[in-house]
């Protein structure tokens, strides 16, 4: 039976304050995915390898990202989570526009470390306000709304910069760029679509902190008044509990695969079309279809793991993980199956398949991290899985596929990107048996914290 917040929230708000969280993400898949659609215009553009490439997408993202994440979460476990966010989401937003304007690969990689600062105050104190917001049995499918903002900014992201940067392309091809662009030519209009991207952002920050009220803590486990715990306290409270890092590494492997084959598989597909057309109509010809991909099958697969977690749960806590774990496996034989056949509708369906199923463990992974923790930790808590997750699965992914490929590159030529790709696909094994031991241990760690 659930609790009642002492002081009541309606649902109106409770769902504004989930659904502006969930927008707020959608903004950072965005400004974080857009990269991925522009590989191979900044690839032309400077010069690069794919390991270069590899390191913006990750590495140079992810190092700082990661590492803030802990003190930035420490912070919002002790002062005004709506005040973090808003400020976060302004700085990469502002940071995702000047990308544009970089005109050497330092450039470019200094900008990647700006947007990673920014984006390193979203996440934690975000879920400490949906638990603040939700009672404990419906937070894994408020958390699954919540990380929707994966698929639907990364489809908006691919969809609309690649559509943008077409347009422009074409545009400026034909009419020349309008005065206020006057010093980007046909072959950088890939940059338009940065410089544009991040003032929405910097605005809906400013609503973000009007609009979105910093509720008491733990109102639904009976803590709303507590002395904050130190970090070690958290680290010591994790330590006892096995089901966390089990389900962190896990969730690692699992990100160090969707981080890696998100952004190559387009470049995958971009350079199949490229000998038939000219490089903006390759890349739209290509991120259309993959926006589906990524978009719909994410959006069903977020959607499907928090609420056959929330359905089953209750009957048995190992769901929570058993779910995500077997869904895993079962995305394994598809990703192979559809980078073997030509491309086309059935190879881009089947993709959506695998990534519908790669992304169930979302929504239930974040609730297992709240619920086995006190509600003094719900910030710090994901910040350290977040660290995990992003030295191993963002700094590692996009890296890792990137130089498989140029090492490929000498025996498999034009080929060796695909077997790049599918060398990292295979991790899923080990990612999906991490996930299923923790179920074994889950119960008695969740019952620990009550």
């Amino acid at each position: 039976m659930e609790d009642a917040a002492p002081k009541p929230v309606s649902n109106f708000y409770r769902n504004y304050v989930v659904g502006g969280l969930f927008v707020i993400y959608t903004f950072n898949f965005i400004d974080r995915q857009i990269v991925a659609v522009m590989q191979e215009p900044i690839k032309a553009e400077f010069g690069l390898a794919d390991w270069q490439l590899g390191l913006l997408s990750g590495w140079a993202f992810a190092f700082l990202y990661a590492i803030l994440g802990l003190p930035i979460a420490y912070l919002a476990d002790r002062s005004n989570r709506v005040t973090i966010i808003s400020i976060s989401l302004a700085v990469w937003s502002g940071f995702t526009a000047l990308f544009g304007l970089a005109n050497s690969y330092l450039a470019l990689f200094l900008m990647r470390v700006g947007v990673g600062i920014g984006e390193a105050g979203c996440s934690p104190p975000a879920h400490s306000l949906i638990s603040d917001y939700v009672p404990p049995r419906k937070r894994a499918g408020a958390l699954s709304v919540y990380s929707l903002g994966i698929p639907v900014g990364s489809v908006l992201g691919i969809l609309g910069g690649a559509v943008g940067y077409r347009w422009v392309a074409n545009y400026y091809a034909e009419f020349g760029a309008p005065g206020w662009l006057a010093a980007i030519g046909a072959d950088e209009a890939w940059r338009v679509p940065f410089l544009l991207v991040g003032i929405p952002g910097i605005i809906l920050a400013v609503i973000v902190k009007l609009t979105i009220k910093e509720p008491p803590r733990g109102p639904f486990d009976g803590a709303e008044k507590q002395a904050m715990p130190s970090v070690g306290k958290v680290f010591g409270t994790l330590l006892k509990k096995p089901t966390f890092w089990l389900v962190a590494f896990g969730a690692a492997i699992a990100s160090l695969v969707g981080y890696g084959l998100f952004p190559w598989i387009l470049s995958y597909f971009v350079r199949l079309y490229a000998g038939e057309m000219p490089l903006q109509d390759a890349v739209a010809a290509a991120a259309i279809p993959y926006s589906f991909v990524i978009g719909g099958g994410g959006f069903i697969g977020t959607l499907a793991g928090g609420w056959l977690t929330d359905r089953f749960s209750g009957q048995r806590l190992s769901a929570y993980l058993v779910i995500p774990g077997t869904a895993l496996l079962i995305s394994l034989p598809i990703y192979f199956v559809s980078m073997s056949i030509s491309p086309g509708t059935m190879a881009f369906v089947l993709l959506g398949i695998a990534s519908a199923l790669g992304a169930m463990w979302y929504g239930p992974v974040w609730a297992v991290t709240q619920n086995l923790v006190p509600p003094g930790m719900r910030a710090m808590a994901p910040a350290i899985l977040l660290f995990i997750i992003n030295i191993i699965g963002l700094g590692i992914g996009p890296f890792a596929v990137g130089a498989l490929s140029d090492y490929f590159t000498a025996e498999y030529g034009g080929g060796a990107l695909r077997i790049a790709i599918l060398a990292i696909a295979a991790l899923i094994v080990p990612a999906a048996a991490l996930f299923l031991m923790g179920a074994r241990s889950i119960r008695h760690d969740w019952e620990a914290t009550a």
